[in-house]
Parts: C-alpha cells; sequence; structure tokens
C-alpha cells in the first residue's frame, strides 16, 4: 500500500534550511521518504512520540517528524537534526 505525502509549510521550510547547509543531506531526506516512508512509514526507525501523537523516523542523523491524518495519508511536519528536532517541535506546537 502506498500512501499519500501532505508536506506543511514548516517542513518546506526545514528542507529549504537543510539544503543550504548540505543538500547531499537533502537527497539523503527525500529518497527516505519517496523509497520508504511512503510505502511504509511503520518500520524499525519509526517510533511514536511521547509528548505529541506524532511519529519520527530516523534518517542518519536527522529525524522526520509526521502525522498518520488517515488510512492512506501522512502529513509531514518537521525535519531536523537529532540535536534540535525536540526543541523545535515544542515551539511550533507549545507542549511539553
Amino acid at each position: 500500500m502506498s500512501y499519500k505525502g501532505i508536506f506543511t509549510n514548516a517542513f518546506k521550510k526545514d528542507l529549504n534550511s537543510i539544503h543550504k547547509k548540505n543538500p547531499k543531506d537533502l537527497e539523503l531526506i527525500v529518497h527516505s521518504i519517496e523509497q520508504k516512508l511512503l510505502l511504509n512509514p511503520f518500520s524499525d526507525d519509526t517510533k511514536q512520540l511521547q509528548c505529541f501523537e506524532f511519529y519520527r523516523y530516523r534518517v542518519g542523523k536527522y529525524r522526520i517528524v509526521f502525522e498518520l491524518i488517515d488510512s492512506d495519508t501522512i502529513a509531514f511536519l518537521a525535519v531536523d537534526s537529532r540535536a534540535s528536532i525536540y526543541t523545535k517541535l515544542r515551539h511550533r506546537f507549545n507542549k511539553c
């Protein structure tokens, strides 16, 4: 089963920031979304976040945060390095 992806403006802004810093990392993230997440979002590298009702997917040093909208749609919310993604989520969603 293939999922449909919805990319939020904040997610696109995060990708643009990564592209400016390291274009090769952007290629890795996009490849992971196309070849892995949209085909099977619940693999071994996916975990549900404790404080949010979102999931995170690990791609090297980056984390992709997404939400399952319905049975075939995924909303991509944020992407950043492991060190700063959770702080970013707290600021964006005012939780935890």
